[in-house]
């Protein structure tokens, strides 16, 4: 008797190895790639992984899968026909693979029929995400991969003109009768042949003249002014942005370094100009990224550089023990920090700071990268790509938008309180190489005094320039900021734009300390307290929004000018031709007296005007937009004080815990509560889908000309309720608004109609869908 061994045989370790070993098992040892492929659509997985496989499969096999169809086509699972099963006209399978087909043809008909249609759908709708976001991250790579250096001689590339870094800050001060900063401010149109029709220029003065060769000519001309060890790889970063060539007036570029957007900027950025650039896009961000990088980095290894030099000239003059002149030295500030950079998410940071080492070449060394990445990287998560709940939550965050997955979704870091000191430095190789020949030493979280770049979002420097009572506390590191930039200006204002304003009054203030400052290298506009004079200011928002005007109006004041660009919007191109629900869209204009004061006269309106209607008319599901919070504060306490009112309505906010937004939603789809006050930050950081909704009241535009597209689909008439009134009035929009939501408005209606609609004696005007 033959003993049996009571040890059970270990199967093989690991996902994959048991994958193979099962198919191994159906279909012998030799198993080809196509042979997998088919074994996958047998399994039923989705019709979008049938419809890849077919792409690469023969065309016979294409042909037999288009008979195979059940029930509509909501899945497939065999790849063989009947008559061919019959027939045997594949010679390649064998008999056992036939009665396993059948079988599993049998077993899935069955399956299918107790399976409910809508499940069907939703993992369809989840296979088909994994599959095109797979491919859509194959496709970015095979994009960078395919970036060429572009046909440029860097290596000959000599300097035209004088130096603008030098030209700049070698400025004596201004005399007291000739510093009035309004001179400057006087800005005209500026023509820019090589744009895009759509994208506006005005410009100072100054910025007039130095255009007036174009801008192409002026770009190049500043470019070459650029240190060598980034102008080499300046080529290679920037490649596909200038082959893109996006917004510029024809497809092919003028010059082969810059797209004609890069070109129509970089020389007011290469002066000094203040620049306020509202025209960015998803598909020119790079662009702006790259171009803000590379003016950063030849500023501030043109002041190391600069420093350096008259460092080893002092130290030679006082060995041979000679009169130094301090005057022709004065090359620096009261502390080291030259570039301020205000970003709103440590992710954005992270790609900031990616761009610009890429622009490095080789020739660098990082010191703390390892925390860099751990800090401001992505972030680890435990998501399961064969759980049904994680790929239902991915499938929900790709509906909510590329913009807002780049900002919030899983795995992206999205905090906003950070700060960091930023070192770069000239390595000098040996004796006989020179300094700019020479790679950079890159130190991250150096201490501030210590720091040449200072990468902070508003909340972080604001708190780490407050003092224990939470007022003005050690912001001597900000006293000689040369370069300030706010990047992505319109999320900083759906954080908190106050914060902004408070960073912007604290810079270029006199030092409250003098410890470790060299009076006789420091430069005499500060000493004479001009430093705002001398200091470039740069704000990128993808719109326009009078408090970004505002604040950039206030606070620039540099003596080489202002550059303005914005885009203007066509009426085919505004946000509402996107609308998809047929719905009649009104929209009220109402009077106000200021800027601070329509707030006020927007909710005065909805509590003398819209609150009563709804209250005697009794209207269900009525959702309420509000982009300001302070409106809505002010609309949420009218409502809790009305006797009736304050029993029917819910709020969904950018505070509200989620049980309170999930069970308000509930209520108001359900019926039980008529009204549901929205906040606009609450939209922009979680866009929710509000069901339910069949009336749409806007207490003001939204600021994402997106955003209105989107609350109007949301709209739906076929609402499940027992509500006579409910369901025999049809669907409406309300938008209340004022002259300072023109910037709005015409993202929404275009340029042509919101100037009209501003302008107009009528005060109410209708669109329809």
């Amino acid at each position: 008797m033959v003993k049996r061994s009571l040890t059970k045989k270990k199967g093989p370790k690991g996902k994959k190895a048991r994958k193979a070993a099962k198919l191994e098992r159906q279909w012998g040892e030799n198993v080809d790639d196509e042979e997998r492929q088919k074994a996958r659509i047998r399994k039923g997985k989705s019709r979008l992984i049938n419809h890849t496989a077919s792409i690469n499969s023969s065309s016979d096999y294409v042909s037999n899968e288009k008979s195979k169809e059940l029930h509509g086509g909501s899945h497939i699972y065999s790849d063989q026909s009947e008559d061919e099963c019959e027939t045997g006209v594949n010679e390649v399978q064998t008999l056992a693979s036939l009665l396993m087909n059948i079988q599993k043809c049998k077993a899935g008909i069955q399956r299918e029929d107790n399976i409910d249609e809508n499940s069907n759908d939703e993992d369809d709708d989840i296979s088909n995400h994994s599959i095109q976001e797979s491919e859509m991250s194959d496709g970015d790579n095979t994009e960078e991969e395919s970036a060429d250096e572009v046909d440029f001689d860097f290596e000959n590339l000599s300097p035209k003109g004088k130096n603008l870094y030098l030209s700049h800050f070698e400025k004596d001060a201004l005399p007291d009768e000739k510093n009035d900063e309004s001179s400057s401010k006087k800005i005209t149109r500026i023509a820019m042949n090589n744009l895009n029709g759509n994208i506006v220029v005005h410009g100072s003065n100054e910025v007039k003249e130095r255009n007036a060769n174009g801008a192409v000519p002026l770009a190049m001309d500043s470019f070459s002014h650029v240190r060598k060890n980034i102008a080499k790889n300046w080529g290679k970063v920037n490649s596909i942005i200038s082959k893109k060539n996006i917004d510029g007036s024809t497809e092919k570029n003028s010059q082969p370094i810059f797209s004609e957007l890069q070109a129509a900027i970089y020389p007011a950025l290469a002066n000094y100009c203040d620049s306020l650039i509202t025209c960015m896009s998803q598909q020119n961000r790079k662009a702006f990224d790259n171009i803000l990088a590379l003016h950063i980095l030849n500023h501030v290894l043109t002041a190391n550089y600069d420093i350096t030099s008259h460092n080893n000239i002092i130290r030679e003059m006082e060995k041979k023990e000679d009169n130094v002149d301090t005057e022709r030295y004065r090359d620096q500030g009261y502390t080291r920090p030259k570039v301020l950079i205000l970003l709103p998410t440590r992710s954005l940071a992270h790609k900031f700071v990616k761009t610009m080492i890429s622009m490095l070449g080789e020739n660098y060394c990082t010191e703390n990268e390892e925390r860099f990445e751990a800090e401001f990287g992505p972030v680890e998560t435990d998501i399961d790509e064969d759980n049904k709940a994680d790929q239902r939550r991915r499938m929900v965050q790709k509906a909510k938008g590329s913009e807002w997955l780049e900002l919030f979704a899983d795995g992206v870091n999205s905090d906003d309180d950070f700060k960091i000191g930023i070192t770069m430095s000239n390595m000098k190789k040996g004796k006989k190489s020179k300094f700019a020949d020479s790679g950079v030493a890159v130190k991250y979280f150096s201490d501030f005094y210590h720091s040449d770049i200072i990468l902070a979002s508003p909340l972080g420097l604001k708190i780490a320039t407050n003092n224990e009572y939470e007022e003005d506390g050690d912001t001597d590191f900000l006293s000689s900021i040369e370069i300030a930039i706010a990047h992505h200006c319109d999320v900083l204002m759906m954080q908190n734009w106050d914060h902004m304003t408070t960073i912007m009054d604290r810079l270029n203030r006199q030092p409250k300390k003098s410890t470790g400052i060299d009076f006789s290298r420091v430069r005499q506009y500060l000493l004479s307290g001009q430093a705002s004079r001398w200091r470039q200011l740069v704000f990128v928002s993808r719109f326009s929004d009078p408090y970004i005007i505002s604040t950039f109006n206030r606070h620039s004041k540099s003596i080489e000018g202002i550059l303005k660009i914005r885009r203007r919007v066509p009426t085919d191109e505004g946000s509402i031709c996107n609308v998809l629900t047929k719905v009649r869209q009104v929209f009220q204009r109402v009077s106000c007296q200021s800027f601070a004061s329509q707030g006020e006269s927007k909710v005065k309106y909805f509590k003398d005007v819209i609150l009563p209607q709804l209250i005697q008319t009794k209207q269900k599901h009525t959702l309420i937009y509000i982009p300001s919070y302070f409106d809505f504060v002010s609309i949420r306490n009218i409502m809790l004080k009305h006797e009736i009112a304050s029993n029917h309505f819910v709020s969904v906010t950018e505070y509200s815990r989620v049980s309170e937004v999930s069970r308000g939603r509930t209520r108001f789809m359900q019926g039980k509560k008529r009204i549901m006050l929205y906040t606009g930050r609450a939209h922009f950081y979680m866009r929710h889908h509000i069901k339910g909704a069949k009336h749409l009241i806007m207490i003001g535009l939204p600021d994402y000309a997106e955003f209105y597209p989107g609350l109007l689909n949301m709209l739906s008439d076929e609402i499940a309720t027992s509500d006579i009134e409910s369901s025999s009035t049809g669907m409406s929009c309300l938008n209340i608004f004022t002259k300072y939501d023109a910037q709005s408005l015409e993202r929404i209606v275009g340029t042509t109609y919101s100037e009209r609609m501003i302008k107009s004696e009528k005060k109410t005007f209708l669109f329809s869908s």
